[in-house]
């Protein structure tokens, strides 16, 4: 292989149940159980409104304006990963458009995340392709290389591994680390059963909850 690229080896799959549990959850549920780490910045928007996404992290970094790497990405990646796509920062060139988002998710890719550009827009959302992106423009990338495939990146301001889990719906997008998942779980749950209860104080009558009145009381407010 030549030196100008890094081949990462593959990771453990998570199973779906794990990931359906996460899914349940939403992003800003399991943001809060992040406690504002690992969520990405607002850069990266849902190209595509109203779908809800959960896998393992395929990551790929990309020399600007190129996309060689994905086209491997593509290939090595099982059904259901998400594919995490790090551009260096480039944002003229679209990386993925119409075409390989029908190969990747004619494959059965269960979603793209990209802190780039994608193009073709109106065909990824003819199709409901579930796509995370911080730009679109018409211009497409060249596929000459360098690139990484399964090695550490950044994504939308934050660090992801391969096999990391990313969670995204219209939100925003989360990377959960394996090794953090059952305590997520658990963060999860207690914020799920505090809203439920906080929403049934607000049908009660009590709009604001006793912890925030108690500290607008200690200012005098």
């Amino acid at each position: 292989m030549d030196r100008e690229f890094w081949m990462g080896p593959s990771f453990p799959q998570q199973p779906r149940e794990l990931l359906n549990r996460l899914k349940s959850y939403g992003v800003c549920v399991v943001a809060d159980a992040l406690k504002g780490f690992n969520a990405m910045n607002g850069s990266i928007q849902p190209v595509v409104p109203g779908k809800c996404i959960c896998g393992c992290a395929v990551t790929v970094r990309l020399h600007p304006g190129d996309n060689l790497l994905l086209h491997k990405a593509i290939e090595s990646a099982q059904p259901g990963d998400i594919l995490v796509l790090d551009t260096n920062g480039s944002y003229r060139r679209a990386v993925i458009g119409g075409i390989m988002s029908g190969a990747a998710f004619g494959k059965g890719i269960g979603g793209l995340v990209v802190d780039g550009a994608v193009r073709d827009v109106e065909e990824l959302r003819a199709h409901g392709w579930p796509v995370f992106a911080a730009a679109v423009v018409p211009c497409a990338a060249d596929s000459d290389g360098p690139g990484q495939l399964n090695h550490p990146i950044s994504c939308g301001g934050v660090p992801v591994h391969p096999g990391d889990i990313i969670l995204a719906d219209d939100n925003g997008v989360a990377v959960i680390p394996p090794t953090w998942v059952e305590w997520v779980l658990e963060g999860c749950e207690k914020r799920h059963q505090s809203e439920a209860r906080r929403m049934a104080e607000i049908r009660q009558g009590q709009l604001t909850s006793a912890a925030v009145l108690g500290k607008l009381e200690k200012l005098g407010l």
